[in-house]
This record gives C-alpha cells, structure tokens and sequence, in this order.
C-alpha cells in the first residue's frame, strides 16, 4: 500500500470517532416532560351577584400531587390581591364578567395554568323588607302625618319618601312627614319609601292606606240656605250657586269651624243673594252699590264684584275666582256673627273679616278665614 492509500485509512479510522462524540453528550430537559397538563379546566360556582362568594375548582390535571394558586379576573385582567380560593364580588365587579386562572405545580417544580370559562354579568342584590313602612298622625286637614320608613335587610344607606293620594303622586310631598291639604280630605294616603344601598338594586315598599281624610274639625252644626237674585242678573246662576257651594264645603273655609253648610230650595236660616249693583242700597242705606253686603238673613253678592272682582284685587294679580271665594267667605262670616278684623302684621295673609279691598297695611289678600278666625268666638259689629 502506498502513502496515499495509507493517509485514507487513517482518515476513515479517525472520522467515525470525530462524528460519534456530539451524540454521546446528554441533550437538554424539555419542560413539557415535568409540567402538570390541565385535563378539565377550572369552574367557578356561585351566583355572579353583588356581596356573593363565588368559589373555584381547580380542574382535572394529569398529576395528582399538585399545589394551586389562584388568581380572579374581572373581564380577563388581574384583580388586585384576589388570590384566594374564594372571593367576594364587590361594587367594582358590577357588570363585569369573572373568571379564575389556576396555576398548578407538581412536586418536582413544573408548573402550568388554565382559566376557567366566565360567568355571566355580575348583578346588583337585592334588598329584603324586613318591615313595611307606616303612617301615623291624625288623619284631618291641616295635621301632619308622619311616615316611619321600615325596616330592610341590609341596612339601606339612603331612604326616601313619595307620599300618594289614593295611589297618585303628591307633587312636592317627598318628606318624612307630611302636611295634610284641603286637597287630601275625603281621599287615602300612603307613603312610598323607596331604600338605597351601593351594589344593590333600589327596593320600593309602600305603606298601608290611612282611613278617608277628615275636616280640620267634625261638623258641629249644618246651617241650610237658599240662592236668590236681584235685579237684572248677566252673571251665570248656575256658575254663582256651584262656585258658593264649593267655597262653603272647602275645607279652608267655615267648615272649619265645623259648620257645615247646605243648599235648599227655599226657606233655610240664611239668603244668598246675586243682586244687580244698584240693588245694593235698597236692602240698607249701609249697603253701598260699590260693594257686597249683609243685612239680617241676607247675604247679598254685587254682581259686579262677582263678575270683575275689585280693582284692588285685579290690580295685585289675583283671581276672579279667589275674589269670589274671598267675598262669599267675608260676607258669610258677618252673618255668622263676625265683625271686621285688622291686618296682624305686615307681610302676613290678612284675615278674611278685613276689608282688603279697601286696604290692607302691609298684609296680604287672602280668601279664607285664618285659623284664629275659625277659633274666635263670633261677635262684633256687622257690615
């Protein structure tokens, strides 16, 4: 053999060995090989509902000696510190959607995660009656009731009240107490207390029905009356006895007093009279064509006045109607023995005795009698 052919034997010797040595070295760990493998994901059970614990399970794994960690998501992001096994929702999670992410570890140090499906939105709660609300107070115009809330579990951080008649709103009445109006009498009341707390849907709870609302005073005595006119009457007859009627059974007129008033066809204690502005002197030289008057049994409404009501009134902005309430009060009052009053003091109603159309010093007109008229005991000079 030559050196040529002695050199390609040496090499082949040498390669095979040169090529041998990388495959006896170990190669590396795959992580794959040691880390646990989720089998069935973890779940979340518990209602999704404010101030409820929702509570993971781990799932299936591949390996049975595991340790877990958790961490809870709102819509997929970290919820600070809410690594324990069980967690409860708060105000921050309302409408949101929460799910679990378990890291599993296995005794040899390989780890691996897998995240629960979602819940469904997270809901308000609901608050509980515990006691429904109450109404107390004396049930007659111009008393206050008063409404106790009840109770509620939880306790709410907020209440608030909306006071009905006969199941409507009362617009304004939105207290814990309520002052009793003409409007109320002969109607039903309750109060609606609607409770409010954070994380909770408000809860609104209404109270029984109060009995019928009742006169400011029972009915004392029932005085009856009769309509008569004067003269050449333009007014509406109908429109003088049905607004009269109604100024005698407001509640804010002499019912107050307990008299009770009644319409009849003839005879009765005293006459209401329409009567033409020229008529006003023939009942008594007293009498002026200018204004109402009463004289005995009589009780005689100008008919301008009723039409057109005083310039003083007019002028202040107020109403026919309310002139007309004003007058049949005042002249009524004189034939229920009351004389003519004085302003009390300036900036306040005037009482319904004085003659506001004449002057006021400083008070302010006002149809009804004051609840120091509806007391006082009747007397004094009549006109």
């Amino acid at each position: 053999m030559g050196v040529s052919g002695r050199l390609v034997g040496a090499i082949a010797v040498i390669l095979p060995m040169t090529v041998a040595v990388p495959l006896s070295v170990p190669g590396p760990a795959h992580a794959d090989e040691t880390d646990p493998v989720n089998l069935t994901p973890p779940t979340v059970s518990g209602e999704p509902v404010f101030h409820q614990r929702l509570r993971a399970s781990p799932g299936t794994w591949d390996v049975d000696e595991l340790t877990f960690a958790y961490q809870w998501l709102r819509d997929g992001r970290a919820v600070k510190d809410a690594t324990a096994r069980r967690y409860r929702l708060q105000g921050a999670d309302l409408g949101a959607r929460m799910s679990v992410r378990v890291t599993a570890t296995s005794t040899t140090g390989g780890s691996s995660s897998a995240t629960s499906a979602e819940t469904g939105a997270v809901a308000r709660a609901d608050l509980a009656t515990v006691a429904r609300p109450r109404v107390s107070g004396v049930k007659r115009f111009a008393h206050r009731l008063r409404a106790t809330p009840g109770r509620f579990a939880p306790k709410p951080a907020h209440v608030r009240y909306r006071w009905l008649r006969d199941g409507n709103r009362i617009r304004g009445a939105t207290k814990a107490s309520y002052l009793l109006s003409a409007d109320d009498v002969g109607h039903r009341l309750r109060v609606q207390v609607t409770a409010r707390r954070d994380g909770y849907r408000p809860l609104t709870v209404v109270s029984g029905r109060t009995s019928r609302i009742g006169q400011r005073v029972p009915l004392r005595r029932t005085v009856k009356y009769h309509v008569e006119t004067r003269g050449k009457i333009k007014a509406s007859l109908a429109t003088f006895k049905a607004q009269s009627r109604q100024t005698y059974a407001d509640p804010r007129g002499w019912r107050g007093a307990g008299i009770g008033f009644k319409q009849v066809a003839k005879g009765g204690s005293f006459t209401l009279v329409l009567a033409e502005a020229s008529w006003l002197p023939r009942f008594s030289p007293s009498c002026s064509a200018q204004w109402s008057c009463r004289v005995g049994r009589y009780v005689i409404i100008n008919q301008t006045r009723w039409l057109h009501a005083s310039p003083a009134w007019r002028a202040a902005g107020r109403s026919v109607r309310d002139y007309r309430t004003m007058v049949v009060n005042h002249e009524t009052g004189h034939w229920l023995g009351h004389g003519h009053a004085s302003c009390p003091g300036r900036g306040k109603l005037a009482p319904v005795m004085m003659q506001q159309s004449k002057g006021r010093a400083g008070c302010r007109f006002n149809p009804w009698p004051l609840p120091s008229e509806l007391w006082a005991r009747p007397g004094g000079k009549l006109g």
